[in-house]
């Protein structure tokens, strides 16, 4: 966030009190100001998503209002809805960066590993996945936007299509991984949800001290769901090749 601000201060959105401020640029050709104008914007997106985080964290989805994230973000409401349609739109756009950021994280530790290692990429993948939430707990509670205590909650039609996707895009990754570990579908998605499923799992457990209570933490959960995924992956090629024996 302290970067946030400072880049702010930069470009004179806020005084040292926080209120906003317009600087003026005379003389200023026509292609700077434009792109001075896309980096303004870009950073006021930026300062209203993290006081929105803030304000879904604190009172959720729907007790949330476009004025309180307004009053968050030291900007009016008509200042608010110029960049965004509803609060719907910016809980979206939120989770949308983050599902973003996942991605990044999540793709560069499965390319990192040797490319003729698929078993190491796909773990990487999947320690990366673990990590990303561990560093980042509150876009953890907002990715959960889906439930809203035992019932779904979502957005709207277009925005969960546009999330969804984002989302999908992650698992692909470990789809991606599950391939070249020889396993062949439907055990690959099957195998894909339960990754996801054991990830969030674990997530939750440590986040809510459910793990303290057992006395065990997240690092020596994390390197058993590795061993089991190792052996789950030994068993499906193994059945694959099998298959192929009795065939021929």
């Amino acid at each position: 966030m302290g970067a946030v601000v400072r880049q702010a201060h930069h470009w004179g959105l806020l005084t040292d009190s926080g209120r906003n401020l317009k600087r003026k640029e005379p003389g200023m050709p026509v292609t700077a100001k434009a792109n001075r104008n896309t980096a303004v914007n870009a950073l006021k997106r930026e300062l209203i998503r993290e006081a929105a985080k803030r304000v879904f964290l604190a009172r959720g989805l729907s007790a949330a209002s476009v004025r309180e994230i307004a009053l968050q973000a030291g900007y009016t409401t008509g200042a608010i809805y110029f960049h965004y349609a509803s609060k719907e739109d910016i809980y979206a756009d939120v989770l949308r960066q983050s599902l973003a950021a996942l991605h990044e994280a999540v793709s560069a530790a499965a390319a990192a590993a040797s490319q003729a290692d698929a078993l190491g990429s796909l773990t990487a993948a999947y320690r990366a996945f673990i990590a990303f939430y561990r560093a980042n707990p509150r876009d953890l509670s907002l990715g959960l936007y889906l439930f809203e205590g035992a019932g779904p909650r979502g957005l709207n039609a277009r925005l969960n299509r546009d999330l969804n996707k984002k989302f999908l895009g992650v698992m692909q990754i470990f789809e991606a991984g599950l391939a070249s570990a020889g396993v062949r579908p439907p055990e690959r998605k099957i195998e894909a949800v339960a990754l996801f499923n054991e990830m969030v799992g674990l997530l939750i457990a440590a986040n809510t001290g459910r793990l303290a209570v057992f006395g065990v933490d997240t690092d020596t959960m994390v390197e058993r769901h590795v061993i089991g995924l190792q052996k789950r992956i030994a068993m499906l090629t193994r059945i694959k090749l099998d298959t192929r024996r009795r065939a021929s």
